[in-house]
């Protein structure tokens, strides 16, 4: 029997469900949505990414980090008065807070955000090249989107607007996901138009064009969150975030086998030893590790497994009692639950390689 598709209500309220985020749902409205201590984890992730783009997005086009005290020309004034020698183009990269926004969820849903942040990274550029760039950077956005899907077909370049009453004469273009019930939702907002005069400007001189990108971070992370779920065959149960921006990289499990009395006490001391040890060198090698609260250390061994299926953890070292002889444990894969035997030796470098493939 076929299983009933998930409507646009069902795949919102799998998300209010996830460890990730919590809001409340009146109709048409998403109101208070609250990231958990994971979810924000995730939206750090997501914002790291958005800087490593804009700071990498073209080996010709430097991009400087603005002050969000500072309007538009001033900080392209800021820039262009410490670096000389520099030449157009350039990007300046700035985040700004928002208050009581109303976000749209394509055309029926409203996101309220009664604070939020919203990042934009602005090019100036010489209006001659301005198209050109605008059509390169588009589908640098959608694949940089693309590569965090588990369905990276849901994602699409909308159709070019113009706005020639406009004194800039913008043009505009929206990098946009499609889920459930054909719901359309924006997500990076490009917009191309002319520089603002400052009324100084010699008229034989050419225009100067700006190319600004923007995004709203909580849409980001809640777009993402709703990407991992939609692509659930049946549940929850396994949120496939994709590994470079899961909250956590990996978790360490130890399972005692078959030991009994004082043998049973000494072995699990030296198993959490050994845990803990592994935690320090992951973590040295800047890869988040998930905690063990107590909590979670004392529930059995395929609750541990699924607890963290939940929050996206992509990989989970499985250590028994032959780890402390052999040094061999299991690395086990959330996306295909199959495990291999490595030595511990190999760690943090084989898994480092896995996460950043």
């Amino acid at each position: 029997m076929a299983r009933a598709a998930k409507t646009m209500i069902d795949l919102l309220e799998a998300c209010r469900r996830s460890k990730f985020l919590h809001f409340t749902l009146n109709q048409t409205a998403v109101c208070g949505l609250y990231l958990t201590p994971t979810g924000q984890m995730l939206a750090n992730n997501l914002h790291a990414e958005w800087n490593q783009f804009g700071s990498s997005s073209s080996d010709t086009v430097p991009v400087f980090l603005g002050k969000s005290n500072l309007n538009l020309q001033e900080n392209f004034a800021n820039v262009q008065k410490q670096n000389k020698a520099l030449k157009l183009p350039f990007g300046v990269m700035m985040e700004e807070t928002g208050k009581n926004l109303l976000v749209p969820i394509g055309d029926t849903f409203i996101l309220h955000l009664p604070e939020t942040v919203q990042l934009c990274t602005t090019y100036l550029l010489p209006s001659s090249s301005a198209n050109q760039f605008l059509y390169q950077l588009q589908r640098q956005r959608k694949i940089w989107w693309m590569r965090w899907s588990v369905d990276p077909g849901r994602y699409f370049i909308s159709d070019v607007r113009h706005d020639e009453e406009s004194i800039s004469n913008t043009t505009s273009v929206s990098i946009c996901a499609q889920f459930v019930d054909r719901t359309e939702l924006e997500l990076d907002h490009l917009e191309l138009s002319l520089m603002p005069d400052d009324g100084e400007r010699i008229v034989s001189e050419p225009l100067n064009a700006i190319v600004r990108v923007t995004n709203n971070l909580h849409r980001t992370t809640l777009a993402i969150l709703m990407d991992a779920l939609e692509g659930n065959a049946a549940s929850e149960a396994c949120v496939k975030i994709h590994r470079k921006i899961a909250p956590y990289k990996c978790a360490i499990i130890y399972q005692l086998e078959n030991q009994c009395g004082q043998d049973e006490i000494t072995m699990e001391q030296n198993l959490n030893d050994l845990s803990k040890h592994l935690e320090y060198v992951l973590r040295a090698a800047k890869l988040t590790v998930h905690d063990d609260d107590g909590v979670f250390g004392r529930m059995p061994h395929d609750h541990q497994i699924a607890e963290l299926d939940q929050i996206g953890v992509p990989y989970v070292l499985l250590l028994n009692a032959k780890t402390l002889y052999t040094g061999l444990l299991r690395l086990r894969s959330r996306d295909t639950t199959l495990a291999e035997t490595i030595h511990i030796s190999d760690l943090p470098s084989y898994l480092v390689k896995l996460i950043h493939a």
